[in-house]
């Protein structure tokens, strides 16, 4: 039996099977003349023309009872995320993910004024414990000598004084003494307990501190590993390119005399380098890490952290920004860049991508300031 080549397989499969358990009709010898057929098959010759002609009609006709249902097939178009996709995805990791840092940096900063604040403390507390082993030792000393003087003790000597002035002179004597080492004592005793105290305060500030510094690096390490993910799925498909459209030859900004001139100079020089969570400088920065370090070059302190910085400088107003500036972005804040004129800023975007020149409008402005 020859199967058509265009019946499915499901129903070719089962015409085959079919065939194969009827029974053959019998060959007839050449020499012999074909003998009738027994009546028993000649019983059976209808039911297996009957079944041949089924089982031809059956191969050649659509199959009456549907075909298992196929498996899915991948539509790789619609199952790889598009460039927009890609976008946002990145954009909601790696906004998060700068939140996170700002939120380290702030705990950085607490740990680092902490801990300064612990040596301070020690320093003076280092005087102080000489200045008490002093007098302790001065006080010693005089009552060593009274009683090496009187073998009995400052009391004693006194009422066994020959001469009645000698009696009042040597009380007021030992009376100025004990009260006057009394006191400094008492105060010493109290300054070494105020500043012990405030150390253990500080040390269990520092550790907790300390704790939440580690919690904040757990949290940004598996945002950053996201982050990285998607990074390698934007390789995929734009190459490994920066997301955002090259910027040219960018002019340098207008020249602005003074400390703001130095700013926008300093962050001008920093375009092209890399973002890096955490970093102030030279190869790499994050945002507050940028505007940090260019304030630095005009002698101005920052803390690293965009809304610290925002609460240290006086507001202005859109209208009042001069190059320089800082534009504070999002609420609370949590991201920062350095005003160059013209509705842009110099500033160090996000993880994966380098210090670029963007409009200030590209992300919802909480505030400007000027340090």
């Amino acid at each position: 039996m020859t199967v058509p080549h265009s019946l499915p397989l499901h129903v070719a499969a089962t015409a085959l099977m079919t065939a194969a358990m009827l029974p053959a009709p019998a060959a007839a010898h050449p020499t012999q003349t074909a003998a009738a057929p027994a009546p028993a098959l000649a019983a059976l010759a209808p039911e297996r023309a009957a079944a041949h002609t089924a089982l031809a009609t059956a191969a050649l006709a659509p199959a009456a009872a549907p075909a298992p249902a196929a498996l899915p097939v991948l539509d790789r178009r619609k199952d790889r995320p598009t460039a927009s996709d890609l976008n946002k995805r990145i954009t909601a990791a790696a906004r998060q993910l700068e939140v996170v840092v700002e939120h380290y940096n702030n705990s950085r900063d607490d740990f680092r004024t902490t801990r300064l604040r612990i040596q301070q403390l020690n320093a003076r507390l280092g005087p102080l414990t000489r200045e008490l082993r002093r007098r302790q030792a001065v006080m010693d000393a005089l009552l060593s000598r009274t009683y090496q003087r009187t073998r009995s003790g400052p009391t004693v000597a006194l009422f066994t004084a020959d001469d009645p002035h000698q009696f009042v002179d040597g009380l007021l004597v030992l009376h100025h003494l004990a009260a006057e080492e009394r006191q400094a004592a008492e105060e010493l005793r109290a300054a070494r307990i105020t500043v012990n105290s405030t150390r253990t305060a500080l040390t269990e500030l520092a550790a907790r501190q300390q704790r939440q510094q580690s919690q904040l690096a757990l949290r940004k390490a598996v945002i950053e590993g996201e982050v990285t993910t998607l990074k390698q799925l934007r390789m995929l498909a734009y190459a490994g390119r920066s997301r955002y459209p090259g910027q040219g030859d960018i002019p340098v900004p207008e020249y602005v005399a003074g400390p703001a001139g130095d700013v926008v100079a300093f962050a001008f020089a920093q375009l092209g380098k890399p973002y890096i969570w955490g970093a102030d400088g030279p190869g790499s920065y994050d945002c507050s890490g940028l505007t940090l370090a260019a304030w630095r070059t005009a002698g101005r302190s920052l803390p690293h952290n965009a809304a610290r910085q925002y609460a240290t400088m006086a507001h202005l107003s859109r209208r009042d920004l001069r190059p320089g500036d800082l534009v504070f972005f999002y609420s609370p804040v949590s991201h920062v860049g350095v005003y160059i004129g013209g509705g842009k800023m110099i500033h160090a975007p996000e993880f994966g991508e380098n210090i670029r020149v963007a409009s200030i409008d590209t992300q919802p402005i909480h505030g400007f300031g000027r340090p």
